[in-house]
């Protein structure tokens, strides 16, 4: 429930906000949009940064943000093939968590670079002979993605996702520039600022990446020398994919980007038995006026990089995020469901409070309701309840008040003629004492005898008996104690 109400509180949050696309190259390029759905890009930034500082760089993000009008940024890095090291290789096993494992253990075999201080994912090609899996590794050094999050977090923004952009190129080819690679590969040839990629695409996938030191700039510099070095690096390019044995050889060739200022290059490559289609990157999308006035400001600069990474970031897979982000991340979220539990228990805790506390004040209300109705029954039922007290004090009165004559009389009767009673007592706790003498021992035993017997004494027991002579007779002196069975005096 709580992972459902996340995913549409972010949900909403996107819809509000900004989701922007961000490189640093050679030059800083941002593309944002507000509406996926619609393909609007809302606007583009550019910025040479070759030659300046992280701090520096920073301002300039910020400025962009700024003349965009972005305040709520959900930010995108996209990382080209100029910071990653690329190798097709083939994984004996077709389990993807067992192709994960295997890949971690021999990354550092392809790279000069120790385990720790890179980043790799993959892009998986293929199934190979049944039981071989091919695959792309892309390898990308941890200190150039972590100087993505130092750069932005000096203006307090941090990106979201770190993606490829080799792998975007591969589904905005059908999208963006209209052209199929579901039959045969094609190579996508894409030129900006300062460096060209060759990626050979095969079902919207890149199968072979190679990145072609030559731009738009080379061309202005010395246009004639570098289209011959350019026709040259694309055959080393086609050579080496050949070289590599991933699949067929691409049939086609695609070339797009940074290309207004390259008339007449497709003939020369044409001329150097390397066909070229010319193809516009921005065709399908809608452009605001501000981004087409800034797309034709900056004509040397390639946006397919930055756009390919916005309008597709939900469909890529290779996932170049920090391993110490994703744990802070997973924290951050484990942390804001248990306050969002923390929350809910709090919120049915208060409203168990209220409940409770609505009943005591409506049973008290309905209590008080009764008090003042009954009120002069309450006052009635106290006068009869004092008057019943009244009368049951002296009912008892009444019927113990000659019961310690009973008890006399009863005694009288029991006392043999040949015993006479010196002293009579009874105590607070009841307890009835008889002293006496008797003429004979034998006259005192079957006195108590028949105090036993009697339903007006209980607990009867001789205390003591004392023989002694009084002249020529003999006598028994005896005390006697008892319970009183009913009644009080």
């Amino acid at each position: 429930m709580f992972k459902a109400l996340t995913q549409k509180l972010n949900h909403l949050k996107r819809k509000t906000g900004e989701l922007v696309s961000l490189s640093l190259g050679n030059s800083l390029t941002i593309a944002s949009a507000t509406s996926l759905s619609k393909k609007e890009i809302s606007g583009i930034f550019s910025k040479n940064i070759n030659s300046l500082n992280d701090d520096e760089i920073s301002k300039i993000i910020k400025q962009g943000f700024t003349e965009l009008k972005i305040k709520n940024p959900k930010i995108i890095c996209v990382i080209t093939s100029q910071l990653a090291i690329t190798k097709n290789i083939e994984i004996p096993s077709t389990d993807p968590q067992e192709i994960k494992e295997i890949i971690n253990l021999q990354a550092g075999r392809h790279t000069p670079y120790a385990r720790e201080e890179i980043i790799i994912d993959h892009i998986n090609i293929g199934t190979y002979k049944n039981s071989y899996t091919k695959i792309l590794l892309v390898i990308v050094a941890r200190a150039a993605v972590k100087r993505h999050y130092e750069i932005l977090a000096k203006i307090g923004l941090k990106p979201e996702k770190v993606f490829f952009a080799p792998e975007a190129l591969g589904l905005a080819s059908s999208k963006m520039l209209k052209v199929e690679s579901d039959n045969s590969p094609l190579s996508l040839v894409h030129i900006d600022e300062t460096v060209t990629d060759f990626t050979v695409i095969f079902k919207r996938k890149p199968l072979f990446i190679r990145s072609i030191p030559i731009g738009i700039q080379s061309f202005e510099l010395d246009k004639d020398k570098n289209e011959l070095r350019f026709a040259d690096e694309l055959k080393k390019s086609i050579e080496s994919y050949q070289s590599e044995g991933i699949a067929d050889v691409p049939s086609r060739f695609i070339l797009t980007g940074a290309i207004e200022k390259l008339s007449g290059l497709s003939e020369v490559l044409s001329n150097s038995r390397v066909p070229l289609k010319t193809t516009a990157y921005l065709g399908g999308f809608h452009l605001y006026p501000e981004a087409l006035k800034s797309l034709s400001l900056t004509p040397r600069v390639s946006f397919l990089n930055v756009i390919a990474g916005l309008f597709f970031s939900d469909e890529l897979k290779v996932d170049l995020v920090p391993e110490e982000v994703r744990l802070a991340r997973a924290l951050e979220e484990r942390g804001r469901e248990l306050i969002k539990i923390g929350i809910f228990v709090l919120a049915v805790f208060v409203l168990v409070f209220f409940i409770l506390l609505s009943n005591i004040f409506f049973k008290s209300a309905y209590l008080k309701n009764l008090e003042v109705r009954y009120a002069p029954m309450i006052g009635e039922s106290d006068k009869l309840e004092k008057d019943y007290a009244r009368v049951s004090t002296i009912r008892h009165y009444l019927e113990n008040r000659g019961y310690s004559l009973e008890v006399l009389t009863e005694l009288h009767r029991l006392t043999p003629l040949e015993i006479a009673l010196t002293d009579i007592r009874l105590d607070e706790q009841r307890k009835f004492s008889i002293k006496g003498t008797a003429e004979a021992m034998s006259v005192v035993f079957s006195f108590v005898d028949n105090m036993e017997k009697s339903s007006y004494f209980k607990d009867v027991k001789t205390k003591y008996t004392t023989k002694r002579r009084d002249g020529l007779k003999e006598f028994t002196d005896f005390e006697i104690t008892a319970a009183i069975d009913r009644g009080e005096e």
